[in-house]
């Protein structure tokens, strides 16, 4: 009888990934990810009838992936409630309380392996708090973890904190003694972020322009190369803070200095008053300099505003200011891990309806990690894996996935997390691949709030991908951004990346966009960007007095400054087709920047404060492989209402006007004598001129204006 409920999700073990053109793909509501989120929940927990799959799932992105019947298995029951010295085969302790199921997941793995053959581990209603990653590995390959049904089981990511004392002062004290690898990253009231404590603190509004330091320009010459290892500061900036042991600096920088593209966390070094030089363990990856923003943490003396927190790692203790929230019965959980399952090696594992939360905000950092690395489920060489229905929310990464192939990540809600929502690639050094992912109906939202380099999803080094039907928002630069970063070793071919819907993506940084493929590799990508639907895209950079530049702002006449696409293709991207996707709202809509060979056809783009178009050599200066074709912009729909009335910008001097053709396109709203500027000087007019212009040139044919110039 033991063996009667084998889970549903083993239909899907059973099956391979189909090959890329076996697989359906539309924007029905049935592929919304809040509702494939419920279908793959009630489908695949642990006692669900083998039918349910089918009943559940037909007619969605998954549907196809059924095939064989379920294999025998043993399923295992975890429960807050169990005992590992118990079987593990009963849901629930029997009358005697002699027998039960287990209390931990890694004493379900362990008998699973003990037993051989394929098993389940079928998790119960509660909170289970982990205090170290749990490993998988080829011993573990077919393995399921998955809820028992109508049962949310939520993982922590570190211990509940209790025995809280309250001191004189109105802050409260507990005792947490760790091990000296081991520190808090994050503090979780009630399930609720608190705040490390920081100087300046926190705008209570949340506003991201506030509660920021601006470097000063440093009084000695400065080498650029020296990147993120030095910034000074203005007289009066700091309080007095003597040693520097334990201080970080939360500062945003880029690749040249005043560019705002990312952001990072190093450990400071020195500070030296009298060259007002705050000295950094950091890396010549990431420049920084006057102007550049920051905030420091890691000081007792910070600790000083309402839902502050502060660890003393020689005292053992936490120190912590309430909010109105707070009493002396909230669950309090330090974040200790920033990965909760780390699978190595183990192919065809399936997880599936359980909730990851509460983690270290570790995971796109630069100094000393893999650059992307950690996550709150972590797969490396794990081929087949299915991570499906899961909630993971308040951790480093949400999804990692390294050298892994046929990969399925579907229906997961991923939320609040310091860097990437998924991340699927490689390795640096090794440049394994993940080929034949599937990455879909995900809700990804609130992205980057450490980490501003990040997106929602981030690929590379694989074939074959799809990113479908996901719905993405508030990201701190990328909602899905992929392509070759370091050449031929991380090539991304054959990429679809189509029906997704983002929202408000490039919230904190200078550069950064919606959609980005990158194309180092130098050559054709072989890839769509199709049907989606990109709203809000943004910017945030502030200028070296402190001052930011006004939201959707967009001048080409001045750099540094804000930079912002719904759709852009960097680094050499070519042979992309950017097709049927609807932009509104954004600042400038889709970007060709060095690359050849690209296709822009059938968009509608609306409602955007800067260019619809931009075309830029920079990244591809002096390339012209002999397979290049021009860039071509054809039978899109475009309502220009930038106040300038620019349509599009070409700036590919070393390539002549042969970098790109426009067709057949349709313009309407705020057109004039200069709404397209190219370089070279083609134009009969000089720099600017009319759509008129621009066909006397030879670079249009047939694009036609809906109302007067």
């Amino acid at each position: 009888m033991r063996l009667r409920f084998a889970p549903i999700l083993s239909i899907l073990l059973a099956t391979p990934l189909l090959p890329s053109d076996a697989l359906a793909w539309s924007s029905s509501d049935a592929d919304a990810p809040d509702r494939l989120q419920t279908a793959i929940s009630e489908a695949t927990c642990a006692e669900a009838a083998p039918a349910s799959l089918s009943a559940k799932l037909q007619g969605t992105s998954l549907s196809d992936l059924l095939a064989s019947a379920p294999a025998a298995r043993t399923i295992l029951y975890v429960s807050p409630d169990g005992k590992d010295t118990w079987s593990g085969l009963l849901p629930k302790a029997n009358s005697q309380r002699s027998d039960g199921p287990f209390a931990t997941i890694e004493r379900a793995r362990d008998a699973a392996r003990a037993k051989g053959g394929q098993s389940t581990i079928a998790m119960g209603n509660g909170d289970y708090y982990l205090t170290q990653s749990i490993v998988f590995d080829s011993r573990d390959s077919g393995l399921i973890i998955t809820s028992r049904c109508n049962q949310t089981p939520v993982l922590h990511g570190g211990p509940l904190v209790g025995h809280w004392v309250l001191q004189a002062d109105g802050r409260w004290t507990a005792s947490l003694k760790l091990s000296p690898d081991k520190a808090v990253g994050d503090l979780f009231v009630d399930g609720v972020l608190q705040t490390q404590a920081r100087f300046p603190n926190a705008p209570l509004d949340g506003d991201p322009r506030k509660g920021w330091l601006f470097a000063a320009k440093c009084g000695t010459d400065s080498n650029g190369w020296q990147g993120n290892t030095r910034f000074c500061f203005h007289s009066g900036d700091l309080p007095a803070l003597g040693d520097a042991k334990g201080l970080v600096a939360n500062i945003v920088g880029g690749f040249l200095p005043g560019s705002q593209w990312g952001s990072d966390t190093l450990p400071v070094v020195s500070i030296d008053t009298a060259t007002q030089t705050i000295h950094t363990k950091g890396t010549a990856y990431f420049f920084t300099e006057e102007g550049s923003r920051y905030f420091l943490t890691g000081a007792a003396a910070f600790l000083d505003a309402p839902g502050e927190w502060w660890y003393d790692s020689h005292g053992g203790k936490l120190d912590y200011i309430p909010t109105d929230r707070f009493l002396p019965s909230s669950k309090v959980v330090a974040g200790l891990l920033p990965t909760f399952f780390r699978l190595n090696g183990a192919d065809g594992m399936a997880v599936s309806g359980l909730h990851f939360r509460d983690g270290a905000p570790q995971g796109s950092g630069k100094f000393e990690t893999d650059t992307r690395g950690f996550g709150a489920i972590r797969l490396e060489h794990a081929d087949r894996v299915k991570l499906l229905g899961n909630v993971i929310e308040n951790v480093g990464v949400g999804i990692h996935v390294a050298e892994s192939k046929d990969v399925l990540i579907a229906g997961n809600a991923i939320g609040n997390v310091a860097g990437n929502g998924i991340y699927l690639g490689t390795a640096y050094g090794t440049f394994g691949k993940s080929d034949r992912a599937r990455i879909l109906s995900n809700h990804i939202h609130d992205i980057g709030r450490v980490y501003f380099e990040t997106a929602g999803i981030w690929f590379q080094a694989g074939d074959d991908i799809r990113i479908a039907h996901n719905l993405i928002e508030h990201a701190a630069q990328f909602g899905i951004a992929g392509g070759s970063l370091w050449g031929p070793q991380d090539a991304v071919h054959d990429a679809i990346i189509e029906y997704n819907v983002i929202r408000n993506a490039n919230q904190q940084t200078a550069d950064g966009g919606a959609i980005k493929m990158m194309g180092e590799q130098s050559d054709p990508l072989n890839s769509s960007i199709r049907y989606n639907l990109v709203t809000g895209t943004d910017q945030l950079m502030n200028r070296a007095d402190g001052t930011f530049w006004p939201p959707r702002y967009e001048n080409i006449d001045e750099w540094p400054s804000p930079i912002s696409w719904a759709i852009y293709i960097d680094g050499k991207a070519s042979g992309v087709r950017i097709e049927g996707n609807t932009l509104s709202d954004n600042v400038s809509a889709i970007g060709i920047n060095g690359g050849w060979s690209n296709l822009v056809i059938g968009n509608t783009i609306r409602g955007g404060s800067g260019a619809a178009f931009r075309v830029d050599d920079g990244t591809g200066i002096g390339w012209h492989p002999p397979w290049a074709d021009p860039n071509r912009i054809e039978d899109n729909i475009v309502s220009v209402e930038s106040g300038n009335g620019l349509a599009a910008y070409v700036y590919a001097p070393d390539h002549k006007p042969g970098s790109v053709r426009f067709a057949r396109n349709r313009y309407s709203g705020n057109l004039n004598d200069k709404s397209f500027r190219i370089h070279p000087r083609i134009l009969p007019s000089g720099e600017f001129g009319s759509l008129g212009d621009l066909q006397k040139a030879g670079v249009d044919s047939g694009s036609v204006l809906s109302g007067s110039q």
